[in-house]
């Protein structure tokens, strides 16, 4: 898939730029809560800092705008009481009115979940770290709750970037570089550096950023050493061997590191070993053996799920009660593989089709009928509908209709060459499937529009005609590795009835 966020690949400062004036979403009560410690007369700036906490989009927010409203000459301000105090109460309560209120249907899921795997991270590292270095409680205690602020807001703008990334690299275990230069056009670690470097948010932050963009070969070196828990005087040998390494291992801005590693992995699955590595990390860096380690960071991924009230975001205390070798994504990729339609999509199925068969047709625009189909298709357990209009020449294609994929994933317009793979698609009516053991041959003859966004999945593409010509282009799949057999038996059938209506639709009265 060819970065999904943009026709063309964005640079750095392109991708800041557009960032950077991002709006984002704000929860009312939290604003509230935020204003009224503004305004109370009997509390400190460490408590503001506190009920501000909670916000941790607010308290972006405020901190940002610190920095950017500062001398050339001045520090970068390193926690919120440092930014209450350079701004003043009176301007941060200007800031918090000026903010837009966000109903929570309205903000994008993909983002809701990174905040709640961002509130993970804040418990785990305080939890794991804040005692033993008491004096550095506030660089961890900022440092971790908004180490993962730089994405929010390509979620924001971009909800289906965390989608894509979480099912390939957390599910499929594909490689992130990989990934993310496809969707992003450069790894994210670079783009969350520059963002962090632009914004100047706190410097652990930005040296986390550094060293998993920079560095990440040095991170490699202390995982190697950390696998051998069950010699902890073989590891500090190692360590001692290496005394450059030894002195960067015991940063302790490499903590955040350490604890984003754990909570992106578990995630997934705390039995895995993407996550017992980093447990394993922390259990050398706290002289602490590893079964202690991983019945504190499970005690406080259940502490963090005890605070929280949200019902539809994944909680990574829920799969504690779950086999320890139990992989949440690739269940579900499996249990969404294997679901056909239930009873209650075909009878659905069978109303939408039976108003595209009607005579007269119903339908008074080409919207209202490409919007029935849609929802024929959807009732067949499609997830992922594109529909294209094809003109007189058969070149130029049109998308007449999305669901489940976004306007900027595909162009509005594009073209369709006339080849050995294309012919009969575009002379008669006919269905391609495209599936792992033809892709190869297949997709370099389709259009690369929707060979970008389907090339990862088993996918039809459909071409129908209204009785004289080839008129539209249907391309779907269930966004899974394949199409299940039920679906697509009522998918070809779905065709028929389309036909029909496309038929009665070009002869109704006008």
């Amino acid at each position: 898939m060819t970065n999904i966020l943009s026709k063309k690949n964005k640079t750095l400062v392109q991708w800041i730029k557009q960032l950077d004036n991002t709006r984002l979403p704000v929860y009312k009560t939290q604003r509230e809560q935020a204003l009224v410690a503004l305004q109370s007369t009997d509390k400190s700036l460490g408590d503001i800092a506190q009920v501000i906490s909670r916000a941790p989009t607010i308290a972006f927010i405020i901190m940002r705008e610190a920095n950017r409203n500062s001398s050339a000459q001045a520090e970068p301000v390193q926690t919120l009481e440092n930014a209450l105090s350079r701004l003043g109460l009176a301007r941060c309560g200007a800031l918090l009115h000026s903010l837009v209120d966000d109903k929570e249907a309205d903000i994008p899921f993909a983002l809701r979940q990174v905040w709640m795997i961002g509130r993970h991270l804040n418990v785990q590292a305080n939890g794991l770290f804040s005692t033993r270095m008491a004096r550095l409680w506030q660089e961890i205690h900022w440092g971790s709750l908004l180490f993962l602020s730089p994405s929010w807001p390509l979620l924001t703008r971009h909800p289906e970037f965390f989608t894509e990334w979480e099912r390939r690299v957390l599910g499929n275990n594909e490689p992130a570089v990989q990934v993310e230069q496809e969707l992003l056009g450069m790894p994210l670690t670079e783009l969350c550096l520059g963002l962090a470097e632009h914004w100047q948010l706190p410097y652990w932050i930005i040296e986390g950023y550094r060293l998993l963009n920079d560095n990440p070969h040095v991170l490699v070196q202390v995982l190697a050493i950390a696998r051998h828990t069950e010699q902890p005087l073989l590891q500090q040998q190692k360590l001692d061997d290496l005394p450059a390494l030894n002195n960067w291992f015991n940063r302790p801005a490499n903590t955040l590191v350490f604890t984003c590693g754990l909570v992106m992995a578990a995630h997934n699955s705390w039995g895995n070993e993407q996550c017992v590595r980093w447990q394993r990390l922390i259990s050398l860096y706290l002289k602490q053996d590893l079964a202690t380690v991983q019945q504190t960071t499970h005690q406080l991924a259940v502490e963090h799920a005890r605070q929280q009230h949200t019902t539809d975001l994944w909680q990574p205390a829920q799969a504690l009660l779950w086999p320890w070798e139990t992989l949440r994504l690739r269940q579900l990729a499996e249990q969404v593989q294997l679901a056909p339609p239930n009873s209650d999509d075909l009878a659905r199925w069978r109303l939408h089709c039976t108003e595209l068969l009607r005579s007269p047709s119903p339908f008074s625009n080409p919207v209202q009928l490409t919007e029935r189909i849609s929802l024929a298709l959807q009732a067949c357990g499609l997830r992922r509908i594109c529909i294209v209009l094809l003109d007189p020449n058969r070149k130029h294609l049109q998308v007449s209709h999305l669901y489940g994929l976004t306007p900027e994933q595909i162009p509005q317009q594009f073209y369709i060459s006339d080849n050995v793979h294309t012919h009969s698609l575009l002379n008669q009516s006919n269905c391609l499937l495209i599936t792992k053991s033809n892709a190869s041959e297949v997709l370099p003859h389709l259009p690369a529009e929707f060979a970008a966004v389907f090339k990862r999945t088993h996918w039809a593409l459909a071409s129908l005609s209204n009785g004289q010509r080839q008129v539209m282009l249907i391309a779907v799949d269930q966004a899974t590795a394949a199409l299940h057999p039920v679906t697509l038996q009522a998918f070809h059938k779905t065709l028929e009835h389309i036909e029909r209506a496309l038929v009665l639709f070009s002869s109704r009265k006008r």
